[in-house]
């Protein structure tokens, strides 16, 4: 007789391609929840600065990659970078602190008194006792972390799927920069943006940049802390020499980071499966947008000091 035919294997129906995060909806939900975070910084300085780098920042970034079906540690680029790129962070960090400084001495210059005694950043840190402390340690420990996540970590994510990398990263520093609402500071947070947009696109990792932006908030910090008058516009000569001198000290570290580091992974690393459905926020979203909200309730309720 005729040997019986064999059964064909049962048809696997291929996975669903995994959606890509645009830019422009993470942009717009931070521009609607910026008045949000501006109120709840009025009312309570240090618990509002709090609840705006997690909140913020932090929080949408990591719900929108879930949203999406992502992995939010792959695609906020939570991954451990070479070793030699962490300790070359830290220099690069310091040296750009010396250019960023420049650059806003520079533009300082050009500006009237009045602009800069509306933006005195010293006068944030003249808080009584504990919300100094707050202040103090959400400036220089949890905002690199939670906006690196965002702007970094989220954004230039998004971007680098739809973008080369020159493009993704200018258009992250402009973002990162304007979020700020900070005219004094608008050309060293442009500067700034724009090297930790290339840290963490060379490194394809995060971690180099929040290091990096960790020593500049710590300097930052700690020169608002010791200056009691309004910022004055200082010599253009001495801002151009030290951008100078920053410039110089910047670029060997610099040059080492692009040479001593494996080649940048490509945009498609950042996508990898969540394991759950897109269109769907998991649980520990959910949480968190719900601890999100009776925190900003409670905030709100608090008395005012």
């Amino acid at each position: 007789g005729q040997p019986a035919p064999e059964a064909s294997p049962p048809e696997v129906a291929p996975p669903a391609p995994l959606a890509r995060p645009r830019a422009a909806a993470f942009i717009l939900l931070l521009v609607a929840l910026y008045p949000v975070a501006l109120a709840a910084q009025f009312v309570q300085p240090g618990a509002g600065l709090v609840w705006t780098q997690l909140c913020l920042f932090a929080l949408p970034a990591a719900a929108l990659a879930a949203l999406a079906g992502l992995a939010p540690a792959r695609f906020l680029r939570l991954v451990a970078p070479p070793p030699r790129a962490l300790g070359l962070a830290l220099v690069i960090g310091a040296a750009a602190m010396l250019v960023g400084g420049a650059l806003q001495a520079l533009w300082v210059s050009v500006l009237p008194d009045r602009l800069l005694q509306a933006f005195d950043v010293a006068r944030v840190f003249r808080r009584p006792g504990w919300e100094r402390a707050v202040m103090i340690a959400s400036a220089a420990g949890l905002a690199p972390v939670c906006e690196e996540l965002a702007f970094r970590g989220h954004l230039l994510s998004a971007l680098r799927l739809r973008a080369r990398p020159p493009a993704a990263i200018a258009l992250s520093a402009l973002a990162f920069a304007a979020l700020h609402l900070d005219p004094v500071r608008l050309p060293g947070l442009i500067f700034l943006g724009a090297l930790y947009g290339w840290l963490t696109w060379r490194s394809g990792s995060v971690y180099p940049a929040v290091l990096a932006h960790a020593v500049n908030n710590a300097a930052a910090t700690a020169l608002a802390l010791g200056s009691e008058a309004v910022e004055q516009a200082p010599e253009r000569g001495a801002a151009a020499a030290g951008l100078l001198v920053g410039l110089s000290l910047l670029a060997l570290p610099a040059l080492a980071f692009q040479r001593w580091l494996p080649p940048a992974p490509g945009a498609e690393a950042a996508l990898a499966p969540g394991g759950g459905p897109a269109g769907r926020l998991p649980r520990w979203a959910v949480a968190s947008a719900w601890a999100a909200v009776i925190s900003l309730v409670l905030i709100a309720l608090a008395p005012r000091r």
